[in-house]
């Protein structure tokens, strides 16, 4: 997920935060699994939020790649942007906190992601990472082949899979803030994960379903909601933003205190899959039309849009404790506030 300019890299793997009441004014919402994983194929039937000034996703993330102590970043994205909702943009961020690499590229999505359901997909493997929409090829980065800054290759350990909407600082990537469309929602359907098994899988395929959630309910065992906040982000990620109704998980992008979902859930035609947690369930065919495989050529960035792609991110914890916490959410003591500059993102439970 991309975010402000890098100005500098950290020195520290933990945070000395004041946990004060955020002064946002606007809520949003993150959903990430309880694991990680090492390979495999993601896919999600999703309607996606857009209006200017937002950014509504699905990507890989491996906790802590933030961090200056971290050996690597690790992340793929899929992230529909408000200002073009006639399309998404993939990347790979790859390298060290303050010296990341990506590889933006945006495709062609028929309906628009706000106007219609799409099967959303990413696989990765050793060799490659490759995207999907309604089964359909956009996107495909082979080490060796096509992938210069040997990304697919520095993707090393795990990912958990995530989902979010929020709405970014940053005009040139995602445009003018219009808070006047809100409240906005981002709906799932369901989501499918498979294991990476190589030759394995449904008619000789790389891959075996290993679950389905259809969320008929909220899962707490495999899924967790985020609470934090980070520079360059004009909302608060709270759980009061995630819900289930009728059979579909709701991520809420709303002015602060009014954390709701009072509206009708669209209908999608494709049938949801069984939900299972370790049979194989072939995918229903899509009702929506494919889109092209062609990615958009964008003009040239600009070497202050450039500087937009990455932003800093720095959690805010709420409350009104001094405390200090590790990556994984664990309070610790007697360490020094890192640079608040410096982009970090990192899960809270307090």
């Amino acid at each position: 997920m991309k975010i402000v300019k890098i100005l500098s890299a950290g020195t520290l793997a933990v945070l000395t935060m004041a946990a004060s009441l955020s002064a946002k004014d606007f809520s949003g919402a993150e959903l990430y699994t309880n694991k990680e994983f090492t390979y495999g194929k993601f896919e999600a039937r999703m309607k996606m939020a857009a209006a200017l000034g937002t950014v509504s996703s699905m990507f890989l993330y491996q906790n802590g790649s933030e961090q200056a102590s971290a050996e690597r970043w690790v992340e793929v994205d899929i992230e529909v942007l408000g200002k073009s909702p006639n399309s998404f943009q993939s990347n790979i961020i790859t390298g060290r906190a303050g010296a990341q690499k990506t590889s933006e590229k945006h495709h062609t999505v028929n309906p628009a992601a706000d106007q219609g359901f799409h099967t959303y997909g990413i696989e990765w493997t050793p060799n490659y990472v490759r995207w999907t929409v309604d089964g359909n090829e956009v996107r495909k980065t082979e080490k060796g082949v096509n992938d210069p800054s040997n990304q697919v290759a520095n993707l090393i350990g795990t990912q958990g899979l995530r989902f979010n909407i929020w709405s970014s600082e940053s005009v040139e990537w995602v445009g003018q803030f219009d808070e006047s469309k809100l409240p906005l929602f981002q709906f799932i359907n369901w989501v499918k994960v498979y294991k990476y098994t190589p030759g394995q899988g449904e008619n000789g395929s790389d891959f075996t379903l290993d679950w389905t959630d259809n969320f008929d309910t909220f899962d707490s065992g495999r899924w967790s909601k985020g609470n934090w906040t980070f520079d360059g982000n004009r909302v608060d990620l709270t759980p009061n933003n995630i819900y289930t109704r009728d059979g579909m998980l709701i991520l809420a992008l709303t002015r602060k205190g009014q954390e709701s979902f009072n509206g009708q859930v669209p209908v999608d035609n494709e049938p949801s899959p069984q939900s299972s947690s370790s049979s194989v369930t072939p995918p229903s065919s899509s009702s929506v039309t494919p889109p092209s495989s062609s990615s958009i050529e964008l003009p040239p960035l600009s070497s202050s849009s450039t500087d937009a792609i990455l932003q800093v991110r720095k959690p805010q914890l709420q409350g009104k404790e001094t405390r200090t916490f590790n990556a994984k959410g664990e309070r610790v003591n007697n360490v020094r506030a890192n640079d608040s500059r410096n982009r970090y993102r990192v899960n809270f439970k307090i």
